[in-house]
């Protein structure tokens, strides 16, 4: 319970980790998330090898957890050390991961293992179910409380002149770590040790590939299966489980599509979540992004618990029975989690502006605080001819060539002649088609005269992947945009802007939230909310001529929507529905269908898929779509053709069943005899 504690809250929070404090992008961030848990699935496989050829499971959870523990030691120190260049700090971070996933994946095939062999059978085959369902449920509480206190820690403690604090939340993952290991040890003289086999893993990968190697160079060969001819170097009983293997690998094939979906709610799901709202109103606490991850494991130990009871018999109702079918029901679900993923995607990011390729556009911002009136009538307005005070006013026009010069004409309220030099104001606009451009209505520092000045770049209303609005501050001609004008967040005051960064009046991408206008010691304006998925302009003028006074207005265009966190729930209940009836039939197909000699090989090609399917991701955030919708549409309709695979996979699969009798004697404990093979009717 405390390692899948600590494994657990690692997931949870390290996607967070990466972008906020270690500034990675969120592809980077996705992509080394997934490089992680690619390793961690990835060492399985030698874990297995050092357990069952040379160092025995007892040996190997030993070494190898203290590695995990160094790796947690590692990652902690990295998040305190703010000293450091961030290139240090993310250097140092991609060690501690590293031995933390060959701790963590080397251990995997031990555990469960090393806790099934203090049992004799069939003589304890109850006391072993028990055991087993013990384990799960040590896991899922593990994994539970940790999804749920870990984002806690991370988010409500300060330190290190942040307003979180990761190496709180770290810490205690390595302190559990090494309760683990030391609650592990006490124990060292109570456990069945067996000892190392015979290099079962090697035997059984040396067979395929010695058929491999002699199909080829023996092309003619009139066996009746092509590892019929690895007989020569090994034994009968070693290329019969073999060939028995290999027909439960392929439906393996349509595996790591699936544990590609699964593993992207502590990535791309997590970084979903920072886009929506986690505030309940009436009270002061608030989900955090990570922590909508605790549904996983509590929902998932109740399904567990009612699989014989409740689901199975529905699904059976439904003509799902056998295990494969079950499996392409679990793939099917899976697919319908990230479509529903997509869907809620597309409603945060709403709609974006589309201009005509034949038309063009160009909107006037009125920085003064009386109406201007619009004369011209060669142009299409969307409103009314008055633009009011520090308002705008947007117009359509379709040029006859690629770019076209028009004349606009604008009169500006009696109320601005106080302090202006105006007169009907008679100018042109250069229109392009397929564009908008923006234009200031301001007058000039030195003589008051009114004029309209252009924005020098086109406006963009390209929302950035990763959901962060767009700002662009268009102030005065008369205002220093120095450092005593500031945009500072009012939640998180560490975090602020400098208007002298928004001189060019670009678009440039900031972090959303409520934000204060500062001018030196005074306060402008206040409650400037920013919202994901949105693209805005900010209007700074001189108040009335006072040669103090500035007043803001705030343009929102292309909104997107501030949901409630909670509209994830119904892709975390059909991912863990999916999840739960997939791993629990994989697990069941695996061991019920493997030959009972080569059960460690079989749980190595197992984690194979789940690193695989992690790999998977690496590759497709390495392809960065330009939308993030369109990548989860992407991997709906991937699962969705894999469900497909599956079950042409499936469709000629013939169900196995063995028996086995231990003969205890054996100094090997591993000996089998009377192996048969039969048909299942169905069951």
């Amino acid at each position: 319970m405390c390692e899948r504690f600590n494994y657990a809250g690692l997931r949870t929070i390290l996607v967070l980790y990466l972008s906020t404090i270690l500034n990675y992008t969120d592809d980077e961030s996705t992509m080394i998330y997934h490089g992680f848990i690619f390793l961690s699935y990835f060492m399985p496989l030698f874990g297995a090898i050092l357990a069952d050829s040379y160092w025995g499971k007892f040996k190997t959870i030993i070494r190898l957890s203290i590695v995990y523990a160094i790796g947690n030691a590692i990652l902690t120190g990295a998040s305190m050390a703010n000293s450091f260049t961030l290139d240090s700090q993310r250097f140092i971070t991609i060690v501690g991961l590293i031995c933390i996933a060959l701790g963590t994946g080397g251990i995997k095939p031990c555990c469960y293992t090393f806790g099934g062999e203090q049992f004799q059978l069939p003589e304890q085959q109850d006391q072993l179910s028990q055991f087993f369902r013990r384990f799960l449920t040590g896991v899922y509480i593990g994994s539970l409380i940790s999804t749920f206190l870990t984002p806690e820690l991370r988010k409500n403690a300060q330190c290190f002149g942040r307003d979180t604090c990761f190496p709180l939340a770290f810490g205690l993952l390595s302190l559990l770590m090494t309760t683990a290991i030391v609650v592990f040890i006490l124990g060292r003289n109570l456990y069945v040790k067996k000892k190392p086999e015979n290099h079962v893993i090697f035997k059984t990968f040396g067979c395929i590939l010695y058929g491999v190697r002699e199909k080829i160079v023996s092309s003619s060969s009139s066996e009746a299966h092509w590892l019929d001819i690895a007989g020569n170097k090994y034994s009968k009983t070693e290329v019969s489980d073999t060939k028995t293997a290999l027909e439960v690998l392929y439906p393996y094939i349509a595996y790591p599509v699936f544990w590609a979906l699964y593993e992207q709610q502590g990535s791309r799901w997590t970084l979903q979540a920072t886009l929506m709202d986690g505030k309940f109103d009436g009270i002061s606490w608030d989900i955090k992004p990570d922590q909508m991850q605790t549904i996983h494991p509590l929902l998932a130990l109740l399904l567990i618990f009612s699989l014989d009871r409740v689901l199975y018999p529905i699904l059976a109702k439904f003509g799902i029975r056998q295990p494969l079918q079950k499996l392409m029901f679990g793939t099917s679900m899976a697919a319908l989690a990230f479509l529903l993923t997509a869907v809620l995607q597309y409603k945060i990011f709403g709609d974006s502006t589309v201009i005509p390729t034949t038309e063009g556009q160009f909107v006037v911002y009125n920085g003064f605080d009386c109406n201007a009136r619009v004369l011209s009538s060669s142009l299409q307005l969307v409103g009314n001819n008055d633009i009011d005070p520090l308002g705008s006013a947007k117009f359509k026009y379709t040029p006859n060539s690629d770019e076209g010069v028009i004349n606009i004409k604008l009169k500006l309220n009696e109320s601005c002649d106080a302090y202006v030099n105006y007169d009907t104001l008679d100018t042109n606009v250069t229109v392009s088609r397929g564009e908008s451009i923006s234009y200031f209505l301001t007058s000039s520092s030195i003589n008051k005269e009114v004029h309209l000045r252009r924005i020098d770049h086109y406006d963009d209303f390209t929302k950035s992947k990763n959901g962060h609005p767009s700002l662009r501050i268009i102030v005065d001609d008369d205002i220093e945009m120095d450092g005593s004008l500031m945009l500072v967040n009012a939640q998180k005051n560490q975090l602020s802007y400098n208007i002298s960064s928004f001189t060019n009046e670009n678009f440039i991408q900031v972090a959303f939230g409520n934000y204060n206008l500062v001018h030196g010691e005074g306060r402008i304006s206040s409650n400037i909310n920013l919202i994901p998925a949105t693209i805005y302009t900010l209007v700074i003028r001189r108040n009335d001529g006072d040669s103090q006074g500035l007043e803001s207005k705030l343009y929102a265009t292309d909104e997107g929507n501030y949901l409630h966190i909670l509209w994830q729930t119904p892709q975390y209940l059909c991912m863990i529905v999916a999840d739960v009836i997939f791993i629990a039939t994989s697990i069941e197909l695996t061991f019920t269908q493997a030959p009972p000699r080569i059960k460690s090989f079989m749980s190595a090609c197992y984690s194979m898929t789940h690193s695989v399917g992690n790999l998977v991701v690496v590759v497709i955030s390495a392809l960065s779509f330009r939308k993030q919708v369109h990548e989860y549409l992407f991997f709906s309709g991937l699962m969705l053709a894999d469900t497909f695979l599956l079950a042409y996979l499936s469709y000629n699969y013939k169900y196995k069943a063995f028996r086995q009798r231990l003969d205890d004697n054996n100094d090997d404990d591993n000996v089998v005899t009377n192996q048969s093979e039969v048909q299942l009717d169905g069951k």
